[in-house]
């Protein structure tokens, strides 16, 4: 008899056992997606043993699904889980039946403080508020944390949140929210006491902070004093906080720093079939007279040009900006020219709208020795530069968001007077899961003012070409030719070109690229020197540092004269 009772309840346990399916039914549209996340049966899909076992699960189940009820305001709803055993095999069928009831709603809002102090606000509206009304937690949090902020941002830097509850009226429908706080007493900015800080002035430091001692004080400006410190590069370690108020209310702002080391020497390598090996050495002393100054020295070399250039800028955080001074030695070798040049560069540069938007003028004195097609000619020009720009990409080498655009406008007068105009924009899209696709894009314009093409000197007209142009086309060779295969360059420029990148692995990514571009002999592009074009692909492996990129490109409109193919070998995207 026993034996008998055992093998009539095996087909029940071994649905329980195989298989179960789970349905959850009556919930709002905006909830059923959660609780079907947060729901064990439906996302951890395992055996159970017995239909007992499975039942416990699902009371579980249902437990959180009426708190995740209660949090999204509905807080007389229901959630109750039935089983039904299948037959003859088939799953056992686990129904959820979601009751939630009306969505409630806050009827008031009540501050309360768990310390002593006066003339604190006790009301939203005294702190500009009103509250959304919604019973949901996330609302009720979000209003909570808003609160917080006005506190910090109105006095009270050891402000802190305590607890909160909803008091729910089950025949109204409604709820009374209570936010408890300790808001600690009102204060002031003090002094600054800065510690930590061994070459960095303690006056350039004070030059930077963004109160005036005796003011209210707000939390956020502490925030952005720390992020001008962040951004200056010196330190490895900055904490910036308000002290205890004295009798006079008067907190001292706290700022303990640890400085990084000053001193940097970088080398980096490129090859390419256009232009040869290169590379660079760098050496960087930040902080060189204790005011943020960053000096560097900068070696570059390839088949075409050798240069040495001397940066010094000093940072103006009164502007908010930064002074520049350049000298650069450079000496060109290229089928177009060859030209010996020196110049010296000072300007100005203010940064707007959190520092992505910047503005630069600047004074520049040059003199080259150009020599073309066996003519030598000494050139000695002022010019003044003017410069606006945008940059929000969040990387150097390695861009993934965010978009970089300049124009600048230089007149030069001197052994000739003309105007240049140039205006190179670049951005990117991702899209795919995790982000695993991307099309790039990068544009060029430029033009000429006041001048003839062969009144211009060689190394002052545009061209077109090689790994940071048109790739598929040699150096300056993307353009018209004299008579001896040399380029000739051209008044105006305009490029463009489209990359569409995709990550195969964590660090290897393969990219399709197409570049266009052309250079004119009038002072706007027309295209009278051709349009040419460049296709190809590439890898990138991601390092460290960022992306060591390989890529080959062929010339869709090659002439005789043209390589089959071009490789470039570089550290970064290129755009």
């Amino acid at each position: 008899m026993i034996w008998s009772a055992l093998l009539g309840l095996a087909p029940v346990i071994a649905a329980a056992a195989e298989d179960y399916q789970v349905s959850i039914e009556g919930a709002p549209a905006d909830l059923k997606e959660k609780l079907e996340i947060i729901s064990r049966l439906k996302k951890n899909q395992r055996d159970y043993p017995t239909i007992a076992a499975l039942r416990r699960a699902a009371q579980r189940d249902a437990e959180a699904f009426e708190d995740a009820l209660k949090a999204a305001g509905y807080y007389a709803g229901s959630a109750k889980a039935g089983l039904a055993p299948g037959e003859n095999g088939a799953p056992t069928q686990v129904t959820f039946n979601i009751e939630p009831g009306a969505a409630f709603t806050v009827s008031d809002y009540e501050i309360l403080y768990q310390d002593e102090h006066e003339n604190r606000p006790m009301t939203l509206a005294d702190a500009g508020m009103t509250g959304d009304g919604s019973a949901a937690g996330a609302a009720l949090r979000d209003t909570h944390r808003q609160f917080l902020n006005y506190l910090w941002e109105n006095g009270y830097p050891a402000a802190q949140i305590i607890s909160r509850r909803a008091i729910a009226n089950l025949e109204t429908e409604t709820a009374h929210a209570v936010f408890i706080f300790e808001s600690g007493p009102k204060a002031r900015f003090g002094e600054s006491r800065i510690s930590g800080a061994v070459k960095t002035k303690p006056s350039y430091l004070r030059k930077l902070i963004n109160w005036e001692e005796g003011e209210d004080f707000e939390r956020s400006k502490l925030v952005a004093y720390r992020d001008r410190l962040s951004k200056s590069g010196l330190f490895s370690k900055i904490d910036v906080a308000p002290g205890a108020p004295d009798d006079t209310g008067a907190a001292p702002v706290l700022i303990n720093l640890a400085e990084r080391k000053r001193r940097t020497i970088g080398a980096g390598v490129s090859f390419s079939t256009s232009e040869g090996p290169g590379g660079r050495i760098f050496f960087e002393n930040r902080n060189i007279f204790g005011n943020a100054e960053n000096f560097r020295i900068e070696l570059t070399g390839s088949q075409y040009e050798q240069a040495i250039n001397f940066d010094i800028v000093k940072p103006l955080p009164r502007l908010p900006g930064q002074a520049i001074t350049n000298v650069k030695f450079s000496n060109e070798t290229t089928d177009a020219f060859d030209a010996r040049s020196f110049s010296v560069t000072g300007g100005l540069s203010k940064k707007w709208l959190d520092d992505n938007f910047q503005t630069t003028a600047a004074m520049t004195l040059e003199t080259s020795n150009v020599k073309t097609n066996g003519v030598e000619e000494r050139t000695y020009f002022v010019s003044a530069p003017i410069t606006v720009g945008w940059n929000s990409e969040n990387d150097l080498l390695n861009p993934t968001k965010g978009v970089r655009a300049s124009w600048t406008v230089t007149p030069y007068t001197g052994t000739d007077s003309f105007t240049q105009s140039e205006i190179i924009a670049r951005s990117r899209i991702n899209f795919g899961a995790q982000d695993r696709f991307t099309l790039a894009a990068r544009g060029a314009l430029g033009a000429t003012f006041g001048a003839a093409l062969f009144e211009l000197p060689a190394n002052k007209r545009f061209y077109a070409g090689g790994g940071g142009s048109v790739r598929g086309f040699g150096f300056q060779e993307a353009g018209p030719l004299d008579a001896e295969n040399k380029p000739i360059g051209g008044l105006s420029l305009i490029e463009g070109a489209v990359e569409a990148r995709a990550k195969i692995s964590q660090n290897i990514q393969l990219a399709a690229f197409a570049d266009a571009g052309s250079v004119s002999s009038s002072t706007l592009p027309n295209f009278d020197g051709g349009f040419f074009v460049g296709y190809g692909g590439g890898v990138r492996y991601f390092t460290p540092i960022g992306p060591i990129r390989v890529d080959v490109a062929f010339p869709l409109n090659q002439r005789p004269t043209d390589r089959a193919y071009q490789i470039f070998i570089a550290l970064g995207q290129p755009f």
